[in-house]
């Protein structure tokens, strides 16, 4: 059984498959750091489905895995947060 965190998404194979090194490196980073801002390891067998799923639709898809992350950053936005001028059209 994996000690840490970053140990347990960093076995956990299904993250990487069909990605390449850097996209494979950049969601477990990703995913990592989101569970130590939640700070509760209850989260982390959710986080690595989201990942999967994430590493799914960049492999079946194509679409880039900074993309699947900024997509589910948008989603996880406070409704009512003034507006990111970045991301305006």
């Amino acid at each position: 059984m994996p000690d840490s965190i970053a140990e347990r998404f960093l076995e956990d194979e299904g993250l990487s498959e069909g990605l390449t090194d850097q996209q494979a490196h950049e969601l477990v980073d990703w995913l990592i750091s989101v569970a130590e801002d939640l700070g509760e390891p209850a989260y982390v067998p959710q986080l690595q489905r989201l990942g999967r799923e994430i590493a799914k639709i960049a492999r079946d898809y194509g679409v880039p895995v900074e993309t699947l992350i900024d997509l589910v950053e948008m989603a996880w936005e406070d409704p009512d947060a003034p507006p990111n001028p970045v991301m305006r059209a």
